[in-house]
């Protein structure tokens, strides 16, 4: 973004006006909240894109040093997916990886990383901490931008708050908590203002029975009831996302059955919107927006049907539609033709909400609805998703925030290797049960 007003300075060096290589050959590396990657190269190829690794006296990339040391960054990471695989076949969290190893393999003196945690296991987590750790006991300086305040305390040293673009206070972690934090981000304690859905009928909306997607999906059967939260855990790989593509019809499923109790089975994305079931995934840059066009556009995709007339797109219609969601979901925006990729994340997921909720829907499919959002977008989400089940939505939800799925949800089902290894209800739901289930263990033994 270009600056209007202020300076930067860089070891005492004025950097105000340098360009991004400028910047980065002073040793400065950013890692992306949504990650910039070419998805047709290999992991190796992004990272080294920049070819910095030559062989001597050479222009060209020395190969077998290139591979020696990207290998043992993954290996320090936890990475187990082969360098030559292509970008496009891992998940988003593989990829946020992949980002960060194209970042520590250059000769760090500041690292800035913008959520790089959204889609991680606590484990991946930790491993990624323990690296940053690492480096700033090596002298390296890290600019750690979260939206997890849990992580943000448990990482830093000292807490810069921003809102609405302004700096509102700076911490010393030891002299701060998470309810602080919030108060001075959003002016409230957002956990307060959540209560779960109590309207639950014994009412199935949507039942799936042994449903198999090869490579992802094993044999899979639930069911959630009418105005019923229900969470699905498991760690990264489990085959989470790929179960709402394949109940929603993106994924090819060579058995099961998908019935919806109003309008029976359901066999592709067409009988399911037909059928007002919606989907919001995980990759809102990829797969839930349009990012080179406008708000309104986006807004209007799914709504083509209320704001048109005879086949005919009425742009007043657009505009009023458009209008209405932009004000329910308090999108916070310049203007309703502004391109959606210059919002925030937090706004961009509400665009991903808002675009399929000014329909009827019955039964909502999503996938990581707090990733990359701030704690106020974050607290109005899981509002919405509260109301909107106390009205009698259903909700099938996919969380990797431990924290958002038990707080959220009124039953889990815990996935491991494309399979279901659990339920979850009430009392039984905790953060140890569900990693217990999610890592192959028995909940019983845990008492032991």
């Amino acid at each position: 973004m270009p600056i209007d007003v202020g300076t930067i300075k860089f070891e005492g060096n004025d950097r105000t006006r340098a360009n991004i290589r400028e910047i980065q050959n002073s040793g400065v590396a950013l890692i992306h909240q949504e990650p910039r990657l070419f998805p047709d190269l290999s992991v190796l190829e992004n990272v080294c894109v920049d070819y910095q690794v030559r062989a001597s006296g050479s222009r060209r990339l020395n190969g077998k040093k290139a591979e020696e040391e990207t290998k043992a960054l993954l290996k320090e990471l936890g990475c187990t997916f082969s360098i030559h695989s292509p970008v496009k076949a891992l998940s988003v969290a593989d990829q946020q990886m992949v980002d960060m190893v194209s970042a520590l393999r250059k000769k760090l003196k500041l690292l800035i990383v913008d959520e790089p945690t959204a889609s991680l296991t606590p484990s991946e987590v930790e491993r990624l901490f323990a690296t940053i750790r690492k480096l700033h006991t090596s002298g390296v300086a890290v600019i750690f931008i979260g939206h997890r305040l849990e992580e943000v305390l448990k990482i830093s040293q000292r807490i810069t708050v921003l809102k609405d673009g302004e700096v509102v206070a700076v911490k010393k972690t030891s002299e701060t908590n998470e309810d602080q934090l919030v108060k001075l981000m959003v002016g409230r304690n957002i956990y307060a203002a959540a209560a779960g859905s109590g309207n639950t009928s014994n009412k199935v909306m949507l039942k799936v029975s042994n449903l198999v997607s090869p490579g992802f999906v094993s044999d899979v059967s639930f069911e959630v009831k009418q105005g019923e939260i229900l969470g699905i855990g498991g760690l990264v790989g489990a085959g989470r996302s790929e179960l709402l593509e394949t109940v929603f019809g993106l994924r090819q499923r060579t058995s099961g059955i998908v019935k919806s109790t109003d309008h029976g089975e359901l066999k592709n994305v067409k009988q399911a919107i037909a059928a007002k079931l919606a989907l919001i995934p995980e990759d809102r840059a990829h797969n839930g927006l349009a990012l080179n066009r406008s708000i309104n556009e986006n807004l209007v995709i799914t709504n083509l049907n209320l704001s048109s007339k005879g086949g005919i797109r009425n742009f007043g219609n657009e505009a009023k539609v458009g209008q209405e969601l932009i004000d329910k979901f308090r999108i916070k925006l310049s203007s309703a033709f502004q391109l959606v990729r210059e919002l925030s994340g937090g706004n961009q997921q509400k665009v991903s909400l808002a675009k399929w909720l000014k329909q009827d829907i019955e039964v909502l499919l999503i996938d990581e609805p707090s990733r990359g959002v701030d704690v106020g977008s974050k607290s109005e989400i899981h509002q919405f998703l509260f109301d909107s089940a106390n009205k009698g939505m259903s909700v099938v939800m996919v969380s990797s925030d431990m924290r958002e799925l038990i707080e959220l949800s009124q039953r889990i089902i815990v996935m491991r290797n494309g399979r279901i290894a659990g339920e979850l209800t009430g009392k039984e739901i905790s953060e140890e049960s569900v990693l217990r289930l999610a890592s192959g263990l028995s909940i019983s033994a845990k008492t032991k």
